[in-house]
């Protein structure tokens, strides 16, 4: 879990998916949902456009609002050999997926190190990846999945179904990352390489669950009780890179992995992440004096800025066309007075996303009223409140008039230090307070501001969450897990708004345990108007992610799978655009 210096801040992916389309891996019966993959798919297909700004490639083509991206083509065979410097918007609290806290930037230096047991294709299904297969039962409460052969870890060591029992039990015993197994009920070694994995429910989304933070293959010493916190400072995994040095808050290095189990790959040999580059202006300057090679950003006036760059032929851009997350302000529903719901629709009436988008993220953003994208099949209308100070101040009145409550409203705003997130802070802070509410900013740095949420030690948040384009990926940020506890915290720990509610669990579950398209789209449509009538967010705007790159970089998007045919280009892990493996990238000239 980490948060950058872009407006918002992300929190732990413990599972992943980018698509419902989850049991095209399976058999020839599938279930009904290729028609979920198609808006996803054609936003891919459109991404994955080769421009040069030096006659190698082929001119650039437009994909959505004012962008371009801009690659140079490949010609002739990759050139192996050479360090690749990245650039990125925060450190990580560790490298160990059963215990860390992982957003884009874990998942950057995690997909170096280990490999997901499943990913997806360029049509948004997920498709077998360290496994060779991931097969179900008729009514989806068991799976099989089965290793390929000959995948070693950096140790040495043979990679084997064990390794998938040890996982999974180990993620089921995490404080963690517990919630995001809730349906297995248990898993058996089935020879060398299967493992059977046994549900207490029908859970047809599981596949998509392995593409990521809990899908990760983890090496014996990294789960051995005596070794697991060393692990977290030096991971070992089966990945494409190896362990070399970690100095936090500077840089973590990896070198190539000679007995990789994809042969041929990787082509560097050597990667290094600079993780004290959060600022994204230091970032853009370190890239442009080539101090670094490659860097990531979701913040909208930068992307406006590289966008004019790659036209000129400066850098190599490409942006994330899937889900992506939204940037929003996480409420705390078990402190006051945030756990009234007049206040809680009084700051969502008193926020003007169109003014926030264009202060704080130059007119780049897209402003949101809802989880989901413009363009996802889960979205439907809902009743969200609207920019209204009349209706605000109506609300703050008659909350200030009840003899019951304070004779104010105040609560903590927090956020990371960072100069884009201090602005949004305030432009809210500034907003709300044109009713009558007092939002106190507070500033807490990077590491600590996730353990805030972790811990319900907050009021506000400036947050940024919900990638997944299967809405079962990001149940466990929403259920429950039962009656709240005597402080009113719901008893799922990573239910950080600490939202209770039985209409929004029950469409939940009927949205994981169906196998038709159809009654899912129901049941999380159900679910988006229960959720924006209780109002735990205030929506902001859709979050975008990019890519930039110099003009020596080849292949930086997520390349093909170990079948051959074409991967997710951005994203597909956790729940977060912005990710992408480092597998078959190399460095030109």
């Amino acid at each position: 879990m980490a948060a950058g210096e872009e407006p918002g801040g992300s929190t732990v992916s413990p599972t992943a998916t980018h698509h419902q389309a989850t049991a095209r891996i399976l058999r020839p019966r599938r279930l009904a949902v290729a028609a979920a993959a198609l808006g996803l798919a054609a936003l891919v297909a459109a991404g994955c456009s080769s421009a040069s700004d030096n006659g190698e490639g082929a001119g650039t083509v437009d994909v959505g609002v004012g962008a371009t991206d801009v690659t140079i083509a490949s010609e002739g065979d990759p050139t192996y050999g050479g360090t690749l410097i990245y650039g990125l918007e925060a450190e990580t609290n560790g490298y160990n997926p059963i215990v860390d806290r992982w957003a884009v930037a874990g998942h950057m230096v995690g997909m170096t190190i280990f490999d997901p047991l499943a990913a997806y294709d360029a049509d948004g299904n997920v498709q077998p990846y360290l496994a060779e297969s991931i097969e179900p039962n008729d009514d989806f409460t068991e799976w099989t999945v089965t290793l390929r052969d000959g995948v070693t870890f950096h140790d040495g060591t043979p990679a084997t179904a064990a390794d998938i029992v040890a996982t999974i039990e180990a993620h089921k015993a995490s404080g963690l990352t517990s919630t995001a197994l809730t349906p297995v009920d248990g898993v058996e070694q089935d020879g060398e390489l299967a493992a059977v994995i046994t549900m207490n429910q029908p859970w047809v989304a599981f596949p998509a669950a392995m593409t990521a933070q809990v899908g990760y293959l983890l090496s014996p010493t990294m789960l051995d009780d005596d070794t697991r916190d060393a692990a977290s400072r030096a991971p070992v995994g089966t990945g494409p890179f190896q362990f070399v040095e970690w100095q936090a808050n500077q840089r973590f290095v990896a070198e190539k992995y000679e007995d990789y189990w994809r042969d041929g790959l990787p082509y560097l040999d050597r990667v290094e992440f600079r993780t004290s580059l959060t600022d994204v202006n230091q970032r853009v300057r370190s890239l442009t004096s080539g101090e670094i090679n490659i860097m990531h950003t979701s913040d909208p006036q930068t992307i406006a800025d590289l966008r004019a760059d790659a036209a000129g032929g400066g850098v190599q851009l490409v942006e994330d066309r899937g889900e992506g997350e939204e940037t929003f302000v996480l409420l705390n529903l078990s402190t006051e007075p945030l756990d009234d719901i007049r206040v809680r629709r009084a700051i969502a009436h008193a926020t003007d996303t169109e003014t926030f988008n264009e202060v704080v993220n130059g007119g780049g953003a897209i402003p949101s009223n809802n989880l989901f994208g413009p363009d996802s099949p889960w979205r439907v209308d809902t009743d969200y409140p609207e920019f209204d100070l009349d209706a605000a101040q109506a609300l703050v009145d008659e909350y200030l008039a009840d003899p019951d409550t304070p004779n104010e409203i105040t609560f903590r705003l927090t956020t990371t230090p960072t100069p884009a997130t201090q602005q949004a802070v305030q432009q809210l802070a500034e907003q709300w307070a044109q009713v009558g509410i007092n939002a106190q900013i507070t500033t807490v740095d990077q590491a600590s501001f996730i353990n805030t949420a972790v811990l319900n030690d907050y009021d506000a948040n400036l947050w940024r969450q919900f990638g997944a384009p299967d809405p079962d990926v990001d149940l466990v940020w929403w259920i429950s897990g039962g009656p709240a506890t005597d402080t009113g915290a719901a008893a799922n720990i990573l239910n950080f708004p600490n939202l209770v509610d039985d209409q929004i669990d029950e469409a939940l579950t009927r949205g994981r345990e169906s196998g038709d398209l159809e009654e899912r789209k129901e049941a999380y449509a159900d679910f988006q108007r229960r959720l924006n009538e209780l109002v735990p967010y205030i929506w902001l705007n859709h979050t975008l992610w990019a890519i930039a790159a110099n003009n020596d970089v080849r292949d930086f998007t997520n390349g093909t799978l170990p079948d051959g045919q074409e991967a997710y280009p951005l994203g597909g892990v956790g729940t977060f655009g912005g990710a992408h493996r480092l597998t078959q990238t190399w460095l030109a000239g």
